[in-house]
């Protein structure tokens, strides 16, 4: 691959990775909540999750989607359900009289495993994103392909996307910030989980369209 086809590459990937979306609001509360162990193993998993997508549209695979409509709706309604549980979970806990620690102590509110779990569920029922990296990697994929070619596209897409959401991790972990969030922690917990809550009604509203 040329370089500049790389960087036209590199550029989209980055494009997508750094739209708002859900994504952004459960790493700004993984940050807020236990800090950037939290939003590092978030961005770890997300972008894991964008590996799987990336490696079936370039292994063909992904096929699979357009054949079995019925998984791609699965996986969208198994994705509302959990946009859902997280909305709830978040203003639930913004009610709890639980203090968070302004400190930079190692202990934990939750298992870390919760990070990566949130991290990567959000990419994979999300099949969405298999559409929009097939839109990407048609423009630079052709028969005459090789293996080390798609493998450097998939990397690319998987190494973005986790160093975006590790930046913006510490971005949001930077003392005088952390301070401000940790002090109105639970407003802001209960803020992002009315956006979500109301995002995923938004999603519940395209998903029903969609039958109609």
């Amino acid at each position: 691959m040329a370089l500049s086809d790389w960087f036209l590459l590199a550029m989209v990937c980055l494009a997508g990775a750094a739209s708002p979306g859900p994504s952004i609001i459960l790493l700004i509360n993984s940050v807020i909540k236990d800090g950037r162990k939290a939003g590092v193993a978030f961005g770890i998993a997300h972008g894991l999750g964008i590996f799987v997508y990336a490696a079936l549209v370039t292994s063909g695979l992904i096929i699979f989607l357009s054949v079995a409509p019925w998984f791609s709706i699965a996986l969208e309604f198994a994705g509302l359900i959990f946009l859902l549980w997280l909305s709830v979970s978040m203003i639930k806990n913004s009610f709890q009289k639980i203090p968070i620690d302004e400190t930079d102590s190692e202990h934990l509110s939750v298992p870390l495993f919760e990070y990566v779990r949130n991290g990567f569920l959000i990419v994979f029922l999300n099949p969405k994103i298999a559409a929009f990296y097939l839109a990407i990697f048609s423009q630079f994929l052709d028969a005459a392909s090789n293996l080390e070619y798609k493998i450097l596209m998939v990397v690319t897409a998987t190494v973005i996307d986790g160093l975006w959401y590790i930046l913006l991790t510490f971005v949001i972990a930077v003392p005088k910030f952390i301070k401000f969030f940790k002090f109105s922690a639970k407003k802001i917990e209960f803020f992002l989980g009315v956006v979500l809550l109301l995002v995923s009604f938004v999603l519940g509203i395209n998903i029903t369209l969609t039958f109609l």
